[in-house]
């Protein structure tokens, strides 16, 4: 954000804004010192120049050189609704940018259900928002309360706009952070997946039997486990089915309904093997394993069974 915007606490009242936007956004290109000329000589309104040609520029309205300001497509096509919709695109553009560069908090945005009114947290506008939020209320998209919280309630015709932002914004968190974690499980689990293969290697004995143990999970995605092994060197085909689970801090693992079909199917030949990511890498470590899980941890006081989401069907016929 540039400096000009970070210094501002306002770049004008209502006709101030409106008054710019129609000298610097009517005509391809006009002199900056024009501009500013015009827009000294008008009574009745008030316009920071400086903050107003940053703001503008900003919301890439505008692009500014040394001496000219010229409009961009989008400042052409905001020129166009002046008049007639004007103060919600801009509101709309104002409200994208800082919410798409984290300088607003989206998470201040609350509904008061008493007055029937959506508002706004003091803190969703840091010191450095200041600009954007006088912007706002010289728009009439926010209002001041009167209660001395620093609260600022959401106009009822602008309500739509923040709904939008507010989807557009938890979207993308959501996508970003969803992106992170599972980037982060499949490092973990590939991670604890080689680290099984080698632990099973080292158990067993027999070499050849050793050079046979398969990481399948990389492509057999429903089986139900993830490596095959043996049990001993008297094995003469595989008959160990590992699940691998990784974990942070308490042991714990997501279990899916088809995981716990097979080792019900598979009873003492199944096996869960518990994953601590922090001391994998430690020499010596032995992993948490569960023999025949179907019936170690469902039907034992050992784990709590949580289930984190239900899946609701009709009971009737059509």
């Amino acid at each position: 954000m540039q400096e000009d915007l970070r210094r501002s606490n306002t770049i004008g009242d209502s006709r101030g804004i409106l008054y710019f936007a129609g000298i610097v956004l009517k005509s391809d290109q006009i002199l900056r010192n024009s501009a500013r000329q015009i827009c000294s000589f008008v009574d009745g309104i008030r316009i920071n120049f400086n903050g107003a040609v940053a703001f503008f520029e900003y919301l890439g309205f505008i692009e500014v050189s040394f001496d000219t300001l010229r409009p961009t497509e989008d400042g052409k096509k905001l020129y166009s609704l002046l008049g007639d919709g004007f103060e919600e695109a801009l509101c709309e553009a104002c409200l994208n940018k800082v919410t798409a560069d984290g300088i607003i908090d989206i998470s201040a945005l609350h509904f008061d259900a008493f007055k029937g009114r959506y508002y706004i947290q003091r803190h969703g506008f840091p010191i450095v928002a200041a600009v954007f939020r006088n912007v706002l209320i010289q728009l009439m998209a926010l209002k001041e309360l009167q209660d001395g919280s620093g609260s600022l309630e959401i106009s009822e015709q602008y309500e739509t706009i923040f709904i939008k932002i507010q989807k557009s914004a938890r979207r993308k968190i959501s996508l970003e952070t969803l992106k992170k974690q599972l980037e982060l499980q499949e490092i973990q689990g590939e991670t604890a997946e080689v680290f099984v293969v080698g632990y099973e290697k080292t158990r067993l004995c027999s070499t050849v039997l050793a050079d046979k143990v398969k990481r399948i999970s990389g492509i057999d995605v429903t089986a139900g486990y993830d490596i095959v092994s043996y049990e001993d060197d008297a094995s003469v085909q595989y008959d160990r089915f590992i699940e691998v689970k990784s974990f942070l801090g308490k042991p714990h693992f997501y279990w899916s309904k088809n995981e716990i079909e097979v080792a019900t199917l598979y009873g003492e030949k199944y096996y869960l093997y518990l994953i601590d990511a922090e001391k994998a890498t430690e020499v010596g470590y032995i992993p948490i394993i569960i023999q025949n899980p179907a019936k170690a941890v469902i039907e034992s006081d050992s784990w709590l069974m949580q289930p984190t989401s239900y899946l609701a069907l009709p009971t009737g016929v059509d």
